[in-house]
């Protein structure tokens, strides 16, 4: 699901015109190689937490940033990179769920 997610973020930022590429996003966004999406896919591996906390924390910097911003324009970029961000925050909260809930880490 989380590749999806990258996928989809992708491709939102590329519509809105802040990236150009996936290379791009892959470095700038992700904080990774700009082959991160192909390896992920190649493994079928899901990205990391740490991936994800990277891009999340850089969408919320910049609709940070623009968010006083007088021009119509910017607010529609603090718009979609929140619904973004909340979109990274879920996925990290879905894997760390996941590692908590595990068995032998319950007691059980």
């Amino acid at each position: 699901m989380t590749i999806k997610l990258l996928e989809h973020m992708r491709d939102e930022l590329k519509r809105s015109g802040a990236i150009q590429n996936t290379p791009e996003f892959c470095r700038g966004w992700l904080g990774r190689s700009e082959g991160y999406i192909r390896t992920l896919k190649f493994h079928h591996l899901e990205p990391s937490v740490e991936t994800l906390a990277v891009c999340s924390n850089k969408l919320g910097y910049y609709a940070n940033h623009l968010r006083d911003s007088d021009k119509p324009e910017h607010q529609i970029f603090v718009a979609r990179f929140e619904r973004l961000k909340h979109l990274c925050d879920q996925a990290i909260a879905k894997q760390a769920e996941a590692v908590w809930r595990e068995p032998d880490r319950m007691g059980a």
